[in-house]
Order: structure tokens, then sequence, then C-alpha cells
């Protein structure tokens, strides 16, 4: 399993993922339910609810089990068929999700499907996916968006358990391995005052061009992620420990005026303030 510093590295990592939903469905598949050496460019997420069929992703063939949620990846050469009379019935959707400028699961090494814990949970979750799909309400889209990335970590939560390793795939993808990179550099000196220049140099990149690669990779600027750890840091410290407001500035590398006023545009409440509710 990976260390508490590389989850927490991870989870600011996929806290910018953008999803896209393109269709929802529950189906009882027919018999020429078929499909071979296809590479779409989105993702499918099938929940297997009863029934038998294959699916082959990259290579691998699997034989569904009722209660297991599935991913074919974007990108990736699949296949599915039927194999006997009783076919599938299951829970399923096209969509993406996206990191910047990458798909999701093209940045994390993880496994083809999960054994799903809670079902009824789950099911409740592909219901509403198709009612917010078929509805014509004004935030339809959003409340879409918002199931969706339920399921995504109702996934990525089931691929953290015991038995499955989840990590980054460095080796396919170099590009966030630099992310990486500077994203560790970052957590070791939230006690400085960072400049892009410095973390430029971390991956030997020329700052305008770092500039715009990290935005696309993590949707912010990096000044602006920079400040985002140091308040997350920022409000642990004023919640578990006894230093001082001053101190605590101190401690973030940053002046104490600037230190309050970034505090309270990240949160809405001056330093003090946030100490005494929480």
């Amino acid at each position: 399993m990976k260390s508490t510093k590389q989850l927490s590295r991870l989870r600011n990592v996929i806290a910018n993922v953008q999803v896209h939903l393109s269709v929802a469905a529950h189906t009882k598949v027919d018999h020429g339910w078929r499909s071979i050496n296809y590479v779409p460019d989105f993702n499918r997420f099938y929940y297997i609810l009863e029934g038998e069929g294959q699916l082959t992703i990259d290579g691998i063939t699997y034989r569904p089990k009722p209660g297991q949620l599935f991913v074919m990846p974007a990108g990736v050469r699949q296949s599915y068929s039927v194999v006997n009379e009783n076919t599938f019935s299951k829970y399923w959707c096209h969509f993406t999700a996206q990191i910047g400028d990458m798909d999701l699961f093209k940045l994390l090494k993880l496994p083809h499907f999960i054994d799903v814990s809670n079902h009824e949970h789950l099911i409740q979750l592909f219901q509403r996916l198709i009612h917010y799909q078929e509805s014509k309400d004004f935030t339809a889209i959003i409340m879409q968006r918002s199931v969706l990335l339920e399921i995504v970590s109702v996934f990525l939560e089931g691929s953290l358990q015991g038995q499955y390793e989840h990590q980054l795939h460095y080796d396919a993808n170099h590009r966030m391995h630099k992310i990486q990179t500077v994203l560790k550099y970052i957590d070791q000196h939230l006690d400085q005052n960072i400049t892009v220049q410095e973390m430029a140099e971390v991956v030997h990149f020329h700052p305008n061009y770092f500039i715009r690669y990290f935005n696309e990779m993590m949707g912010v600027t990096p000044i602006q992620y920079v400040h985002q750890m140091k308040m997350e840091k920022a409000k642990y410290m004023l919640t578990a420990t006894d230093d001082s407001v001053s101190e605590i500035s101190q401690a973030l590398g940053m002046e104490l005026c600037f230190f309050s006023r970034v505090f309270k545009k990240h949160t809405g409440l001056p330093p003090s303030g946030y100490r005494k509710m929480f």
C-alpha cells in the first residue's frame, strides 16, 4: 500500500477530476451482444446484477460475476460477448473522467474491477444517474456529474482495499511522474516561500512552460496549488495545536497579514474565527 504522504498527494491530484456522462442505462443484454477488439475514446462502467458473459480488457479475459463493478478504460483494446443463454443484466454508463488534459484511468494503475460491498447503494446511484440523464430540470447536468463522481469514488475506494495495489502509473505516464515530483517538493517545503522558478527547476522546465504544464495537469496554477496546500496545513494547525496565528504563519513561510488574507479567501473565515468554530 502507498504511504500516507503518497496517498495525500494522490488525493490532491484526483481532487481536480472533471467528469462528463454520455449515456447511462439498465440493460438485459440480448444474444447478439458482441464487439471484438474495439478501442473507445470513452470509459465504461458495467455493474453486473445477474447472468454470465465475457469481457476482454487490454488482453485479459474476465467472466464477471454479479456484484462486480468493471471499468473498461478509454483508449484500451477491449471486447465483450455473451457466452450462453443466461445473459447479463447490468447497469452501465459511458463517460469521460479527465484531470487536466489526461484521462483519470490512464494516470492510475487500477484493477479492472472491484467486488462491491454495498450493492443497494450502488444500485441507487445508477438509478439516480439514469434519472438525471432523463430529467429536464435546469440543474440535471450538475446532478449527473455529482452522481457520476460518486460512482467513480466507489470504484477508487474499492481499489484501495487490501487486495489491490493502487498507484500512479509512472512507467506509462512520464508527465504524471513529473507532477508527482513537484507535488512532493511542495509538501517538503511548505514552510518556505516557494516560487514558480524553484518548482520549474525541480523538473528542468522553463517557468513559462511549467505554469502552462501544471495548469493543464492540475486545473490550477502552481501558486494557487501551493496556497491551497498551505491553507490545508494551517487548518490542521489551528485545530490540532495551540500555536498562535503568528507562529502558524511563520511556520508556513508567510507574512502574517498576507497569511490572514489568503486564509480568509480560502475558507471564508479569519484564522482566529476558524479556530473558535472548529
